[in-house]
């Protein structure tokens, strides 16, 4: 209970600055686990929302437009305002700290957020969207990299055990290619012989 007073009071400190450009709060929901608990606040205007996270401080801030969202800190920066923002996520002892550094940030985005159409905020959701996209192929490559150097290890130990069509199968279910070497083609030449 402690942590929704925090939050109460936090939400307190937003509010105001909220309500002048019609955000009121859509959905308050309170998550619950065996640990912990999470809060999920979301403000809405027409079109627009702005979500907040809180779990022992604030840990998600979003701003949506339509089915588009864009997280606080990758806005700022786009914005040109990473050295002038003052919520950097950081967890603090003052819980109320942090929303008053988000209250702080928000007047960098009266223009686009708060008054304007988003169009900035459009631009970067999906510029965001596209970073994100890139990121988690480059980890799956990464992942799939690993994952296929394992299968050539078990290649070569099945025909290292005379089992051949094993061998082959394994070899062929590689996707990336460029990580066998010529002893690789020679075991795939050998088996296809044998087999």
């Amino acid at each position: 209970m402690e942590l929704l007073a925090s939050l109460d009071k936090g939400l307190e400190i937003l509010e105001p600055f909220l309500n002048r450009y019609d955000f009121r709060v859509k959905e308050y929901e309170n998550f619950k686990d065996s640990n912990s608990r999470f809060t999920f606040v979301k403000y809405k205007n027409e079109f627009k929302e702005f979500h907040l996270g809180y779990h022992f401080s604030i840990g998600h801030v979003v701003y949506k437009c339509d089915n588009l969202a864009v997280s606080h800190d990758f806005y700022l920066n786009r914005l040109g305002f990473a050295n002038k923002k003052l919520f950097k996520d950081v967890q603090t002892e003052d819980k109320l700290l942090a929303f008053s550094y988000i209250l702080h940030d928000f007047n960098f985005l009266i223009d686009d957020f708060f008054k304007g159409e988003c169009n900035r905020l459009k631009e970067y959701s999906k510029l965001q969207d596209n970073i994100i996209a890139e990121y988690d192929k480059k980890a799956r490559d990464g992942y799939n990299i690993e994952f296929d150097k394992l299968r050539i290890e078990k290649a070569r130990h099945e025909f290292r055990s005379k089992n051949f069509k094993n061998s082959i199968e394994i070899y062929t279910s590689i996707d990336y290619k460029e990580l066998l070497n010529v002893l690789d083609e020679q075991i795939i030449e050998y088996c296809m012989r044998h087999i």
